[in-house]
């Protein structure tokens, strides 16, 4: 059987056109087998560099739970395990994660990285706030990072998390020789374009820019995760976007800003763009112009939005050197 190729066009925030940095390949070869079937494998080219932090988010739908979300349990662990391993990025904040085995497993299939869900034991507070059919936040990130600590935030806000406060984890890396630290948050806001959703983000916003404030004033700091809304207008009738306490204020960067001035979707259900990453203005600086982007799932796996997650991942590039 002969090797087939095929070319996957990530979506590009900066121009809207492919550049080299982001080609991607498919390739079916009779070597690519799973259970005796030929699968396809999702390659981006250069998505992991050496010299950057390469930072991915993804709401991966109910992931593991067997009465929501996707129904082939292994299909979808085994989709999305091999979108994480071919774009391997070095972080990546998921969101929907439902069961502790299940992500348990998915982690056995990257052995270049290194899970944290937010009901792991040494996560301050995880158990207290999350229980076992809940959807849950989580960080994968590359053995390069060492956790220094991680606990749930905002805890007094859960009810405007619709009852999921943020995972807070502050990692430890070697860049060309020098020690840095970053904190990462994952946060998966209130979902749903009516009143309640938006009220609710809208405060939660508030309460995420207070605690950003007073406990990060000059550290490298990133949000990423599933936000629920968009940044020019809201989904909710286009009323003034929740997080308008951000954008006017020099000291953040929605870093996937690029997206929503671009149009480009972030879901397979909507047109909106409401998967973001938000940086302090000093981790901002160091942000990589044009790599905000959106994998094209579909691409690879033609019937993703019922087999995987309506949702797509998003990326940004950072030059922390």
């Amino acid at each position: 059987m002969s090797r087939i190729t095929w070319s996957l066009l990530v979506v590009l925030a900066a121009c809207g056109t492919p550049v080299e940095d982001a080609a991607a390949t498919i390739t079916i070869s009779p070597e690519d087998t799973e259970q005796g079937e030929v699968t396809a494998e999702l390659r981006l080219a250069k998505e992991d560099r050496s010299d950057t932090v390469d930072v991915m988010s993804w709401n991966v739908e109910w992931f593991g739970s067997a009465e929501e979300g996707p129904t082939d349990e292994a299909l979808q662990q085994a989709n999305v395990a091999k979108v994480l391993r071919q774009t391997a990025p070095d972080l990546a904040g998921l969101v929907e994660v439902v069961s502790e085995d299940a992500f348990a497993t998915l982690m056995t299939k990257l052995p270049d990285h290194r899970g944290l869900l937010v009901t792991d034991p040494s996560v301050t507070q995880g158990h207290d706030f999350y229980w076992a059919k809940e959807q849950k936040v989580a960080l994968v990130y590359h053995r390069r990072f060492t956790v220094e600590s991680a606990r749930v935030v905002l805890t007094e806000a859960q009810a405007s998390f619709g009852g999921r406060p943020p995972l807070e984890v502050k990692l430890r890396f070697d860049e060309g020789g020098h020690a840095r630290t970053l904190v990462v948050l994952v946060a998966h806001f209130k979902a749903m374009a009516n009143l309640d959703g938006y009220t609710r983000r809208t405060e939660a916003a508030v309460a995420l820019k207070r605690f950003l404030d007073t406990e990060y004033p000059t550290r490298w700091v990133l949000v990423v995760g599933d936000f629920n809304d968009d940044l020019d207008v809201s989904t909710y009738r286009r009323s003034a976007t929740p997080f308008a306490p951000f954008l006017s204020d020099a000291g953040y960067r929605f870093t996937t800003d690029a997206l929503t001035k671009g149009n480009i979707s972030t879901t397979l259900t909507f047109t909106s763009t409401i998967d973001h990453h938000l940086a302090t203005n000093e981790l901002a600086d160091r942000f990589l112009e044009g790599s905000a982007k959106v994998v094209n799932v579909p691409a690879v796996i033609p019937d993703a939005k019922t087999t995987t997650s309506d949702h797509l991942p998003v990326l940004t590039r950072y030059d922390l050197r």
